[in-house]
């Protein structure tokens, strides 16, 4: 039999927390005064609030090394103290570093000596990398009024079907690609009927032509994480991609809205040392320790995010684990972005997000 943490509810935690997780000093004249301290740089918010509690106290308990929390974490930040010679922080939660082209001139290699055999077995593959280890995972799928498709009707359970208008009519919504978000571009080819293992490399031709096809039908290109459920929650809209936390809260708190997670997009958050990292071994120490089973089971336990080693499925048990992207049944069901395309230098200069970005710009205009 599994052996299963006792773990507690979102609910109780986040109110057990309260206002008081207040970030630990982060006046860089106080993060200099505490010399001794692992600089971390993260979220803030809700997110912060349950890091701590889950990952940052038992740390600190375990280990002895004291943890100074810094919000937000942000790429341009960490390079220009790279860049400068003065890395404040010693470890970062960002998506895209570990991809780039110039990943070794900005972050150090993850030393996966330091991770035990149990967690390293555990881990998702996507989740190790050279340069950053995977951290947590969100999802974007397609979420629909049940208004207007209740449970006695036909829903929608794929992107040819959120395209097919004439069988599933009303207005829809999906996510502006304006900063480089790829998720309607994926979708617009699942739509045209390319399988989710042959997404990439993305034919941009094919994703353009797709998305004319739906654009007439398009009430809204969403760019804030909330606006889906709210178009959803006043019947604006009759379906839209959108996060999962977001949607299975609004579910859960009686809204009209239900989701799939059949073609869905799984988009990995990263740790990762900055170059010249002051305490470099204490990060990758911290890395290994928030990469275990038993500190992911805990942290996505309050918050709805996908642990990236699997073996914390099993701690927190089926029901807590259904509503998570990285379950092993809705995992299946999905399909991971691919960051190293995205982040990769084309002939022409660009990155592909950027390309994208510059596509897309020029198509809603059009």
């Amino acid at each position: 039999m599994t052996n299963k943490l006792i773990l507690p509810t979102r609910r109780h935690v986040l109110a057990g927390l309260g206002g008081a997780a207040v970030m630990t000093l982060a006046a860089p004249s106080i993060v200099r005064a505490q010399s001794r301290s692992l600089v971390v740089a993260s979220g803030g918010g809700s997110y912060e609030e349950a890091f701590r509690k889950a990952v940052i106290e038992p740390f600190q308990k375990e280990t002895g090394i004291g943890v100074t929390y810094v919000s937000p974490a942000d790429e341009a930040m960490m390079r220009a103290q790279v860049s400068s010679g003065n890395v404040e922080w010693d470890l970062a939660e960002i998506t895209t570093p570990p991809f780039r082209p110039d990943a070794a001139d900005y972050v150090e290699e993850i030393d996966y000596d330091h991770f035990d055999s149990a967690t390293l077995d555990g881990l998702l593959p996507e989740a190790k990398q050279k340069y950053g280890v995977g951290s947590y995972a969100f999802s974007t799928v397609m979420s629909f009024s049940t208004f207007e498709y209740p449970a006695d009707k036909a829903r929608p359970d794929s992107w040819e079907e959120f395209w097919d208008a004439d069988t599933f009519p009303g207005p829809r919504s999906l996510r502006a690609s304006a900063a480089g978000d790829p998720t309607t571009i994926e979708f617009a080819l699942l739509a045209a009927g390319v399988a989710k293992e042959d997404l990439y490399p993305i034919d941009f031709d094919k994703a353009f032509n797709s998305l004319n096809t739906i654009k007439p039908h398009i009430s809204k290109f969403w760019s804030v994480g909330a606006e889906p459920g709210q178009m959803l929650s006043d019947r604006q809209v009759s379906m839209s991609s959108a996060f999962n936390g977001r949607v299975h809260l609004l579910r859960e708190q009686g809204a009209g809205i239900d989701y799939t997670w059949s073609g869905g997009e799984i988009s990995p958050n990263y740790w990762v040392v900055p170059k010249g990292a002051r305490r470099r071994e204490e990060a990758m120490k911290f890395a290994a320790y928030s990469s275990t089973a038993e500190a992911q089971a805990r942290l996505n336990s309050i918050l709805f995010y996908g642990p990236l080693n699997s073996a914390a499925i099993d701690l927190m048990g089926a029901d807590a684990a259904s509503a998570l992207p990285t379950a092993p049944q809705n995992l299946d069901k999905q399909f991971f972005r691919d960051l190293q395309f995205w982040a990769a230098m084309t002939d022409s200069g660009k990155t592909n997000s950027e390309i994208l970005i510059d596509r897309w710009l020029a198509w809603v205009a059009s």
